[in-house]
């Protein structure tokens, strides 16, 4: 299969800025004008008063409601789960701009769709026809043995419709009997194309597992050799094709989806068996990769059904080397909550379903867990030579920006502690070195928490009022969080604003989104040679991250009157340097009082209440202070 070329940055700006973002988003929206915007029911959930909104000017979308926004692409990449390429493509082809065919997928750009339904078609019946095989014939009784030998029952094998493949040509004799083009067969993967010109079975002497799309059509084949013949390969997946995008796919999501839905959970196998043998077992929401190397495609796609993803890959060196990477594409590509679970003594899911039954293993699902950071602290030891101070260091600097990662302050301030017990190091020396991981870590992590950007009390902002919509309610923001939206929006249309602000060395954000934007813009400005971002659907396909990208989307409806006048400005950063910081660090410290609680750790406690007390009465002597010298922002927000 040919590879696809990545796009030159140039081509995809002239897409962009050449089609319509109001021509993508119509055919899955009904929009209407109302003011300087088009607004629309959202096309991902359901709701009675439209919130989605687009911007023609800057060619951007958002939802209130769900907060999705970004440019063209983004909205076709999460609507009909393409890839960056793909979208480009799609965006191309409304716009009537020729892309090269090396850009895209070639074997999907020239292909009709009557092409795609035979190909379905075909594949449909091959899998009915090695089905037949494996149940109802003689030639199949040894594969249907080996089946009953692993322990899976008839009612499992008509639901994953498993084969049997043959030798001798028996498929290709049955398409041609049923007068399938000699082309379509050459690109359906299904057969092997000789030197000669003439085509052969591709899977011989194998059990089938059947790999189907989420709508349970069949795609493309994984064969498990029957022979101990040791020269030929354990198992045999189908090549790449029109279909089958092995890094997109993933075994059983089509059965598994609707329990993933309703539970919010989804276990992530190795071994098309092991999600074969859950299934059986009555636990529904199992998938599995092709093999061990999950995809940033396969991670989203789960993200977008899923909450939670348990780990569940096997206990070898492959399987916990396979574990440490779908962390990684878990932590940097979704915001489901993972977890590792482990199998006693070194069994797979497989077989320790059928050696220690169903409550045994769902026993296992619930207390043999470990969470990403334990998992890490532990693997990664393997790596290196602890007993060697220089290589316990470099463990350490491994280590910490996985710990930087956690989102609850206490759950790294216990991470620290047991490194800093461990190794007899100090515990201030290694949270001063954690302190800038914390910031560089949320550029690579899309898990951005947009709760906070809605369902807010309305501000009172400096000398002027927020322009209200008449029909769409839009979401409202303590005065911080608007002092934050309004001056760095400012700050990216405005030189000036911007030197004023960045030219004061105490200043920076609260929160920590907008610092890492901030550290962004000013990398894009300095590579495309700018004085100002107003194009903000350019800036998004630098940003990349859909968290980041939503809140730069929410900004276009910062009001224009707001930013103005430039002696505000310092009133905006008197709002987020003297004011915020005391009450983000009370809404801190009564988090961490609470999960320390949680854990009953009661010294730990004990010391945040004093510090949380020692806060409160700040708070108190800045509001009597403000309330003596009268207070231009009007009523007081809680603390």
């Amino acid at each position: 299969m040919t590879i696809a070329l990545s796009i030159p940055n140039e081509i995809v700006e002239n897409i962009r800025q050449n089609v319509n973002i109001v021509d993508i988003i119509s055919p899955y929206v009904s929009l209407k004008k109302q003011g300087r915007n088009l607004f629309g029911k959202c096309p991902w959930h359901e709701e009675r008063t439209p919130s989605f909104s687009v911007n023609e000017d800057k060619q951007i979308f958002h939802c209130f409601s769900c907060g999705r926004g970004g440019n063209a692409f983004v909205f076709l990449m999460e609507k009909e789960n393409l890839s960056f390429p793909q979208a480009v493509a799609k965006v191309a082809e409304v716009g009537g701009i020729p892309l090269d065919a090396s850009y895209s997928n070639p074997t999907r750009e020239a292909r009709l769709p009557e092409n795609e339904r035979q190909l379905l078609k075909l594949y449909d019946e091959a899998t009915k026809f090695y089905h037949h095989l494996l149940i109802n014939t003689e030639i199949g009784d040894t594969a249907l043995q080996y089946l009953y030998q692993r322990g899976v029952d008839d009612a499992t094998i008509d639901a994953f419709m498993l084969g049997y493949a043959p030798t001798d040509d028996v498929l290709l004799k049955y398409v041609t009997e049923k007068k399938y083009d000699y082309q379509l067969l050459r690109e359906s993967e299904l057969f092997i194309e000789w030197d000669d010109g003439s085509l052969h079975d591709r899977f011989t002497d194998r059990v089938l597992f059947t790999i189907r799309n989420q709508t349970g059509a069949p795609i493309a084949f994984s064969g498990r050799r029957l022979s101990n013949d040791a020269d030929v390969a354990k198992y045999m997946n189908s090549p790449e094709s029109i279909l089958f995008n092995k890094s997109n796919e993933l075994f059983n999501l089509d059965l598994a989806k609707n329990d993933i839905s309703k539970s919010k959970t989804v276990i992530l196998f190795e071994g098309f068996m092991d999600v074969i043998a859950a299934f059986q077992a009555g636990i529904r929401n199992g998938v599995a990769s092709m093999g061990t190397s999950l995809t940033q495609d396969q991670v989203q796609r789960l993200n977008r059904i899923a909450q939670k993803i348990n780990i569940t890959y096997d206990s070898d060196n492959a399987g916990q080397a396979a574990t440490q990477r779908a962390l990684e594409l878990i932590g940097r590509f979704s915001q489901m909550k993972a977890q590792v679970i482990h199998i006693p003594d070194t069994q797979d899911p497989d077989e320790f379903l059928r050696s220690q039954g169903v409550e045994a293993f769902q026993n296992v699902l619930q207390h043999n867990t470990e969470d990403p950071i334990a998992f890490n602290l532990r693997y990664l030891k393997g790596n290196y030579d602890l007993n060697n101070q220089v290589e316990i260091f470099s463990y350490i600097r491994e280590i910490l920006p996985i710990i930087a990662s956690v989102n609850e302050p206490v759950v790294r301030q216990t991470y620290l502690q047991k490194l800093a017990s461990e190794f007899n190091l100090n515990y201030d020396g290694l949270n001063e070195q954690l302190q800038p991981l914390l910031l560089t870590k949320i550029a690579q992590n899309t898990s951005v928490n947009q709760e906070k950007w809605h369902q807010r009390e309305a501000p009172n902002m400096p000398s002027q009022s927020i322009a209200q919509s008449t029909s769409v309610e839009k979401p409202k923001y303590t005065r911080l969080e608007q002092a934050e939206r309004t001056l760095f929006a400012w700050m990216l249309k405005d030189l000036d604003i911007w030197l004023k602000v960045t030219s004061n060395v105490d200043f920076h954000f609260v929160d920590v989104a907008f610092e890492t934007l901030l550290m962004l813009a000013s990398d894009y400005k300095s590579k495309h040679q700018l004085d100002k971002i107003v194009d903000l659907a350019g800036f998004m396909n630098f940003v990349k991250e859909p968290g980041l990208i939503r809140i730069l989307a929410s900004l276009d409806q910062v009001p224009d009157e707001l930013m103005r006048d430039s002696s505000q400005v310092p009133e905006y950063l008197a709002v987020i340097l003297q004011r915020a910081p005391l009450t983000i660090r009370i809404s801190k410290k009564r988090k961490e009082l609470s999960e320390a609680k949680q854990i009953h750790n009661d010294t730990l406690a004990a010391q945040i209440s004093f510090e949380l007390i020692a806060l409160l009465r700040e708070q108190e002597l800045a509001k009597l202070s403000r309330q003596n010298k009268g207070n231009k922002y009007g009523r007081e927000e809680k603390g």
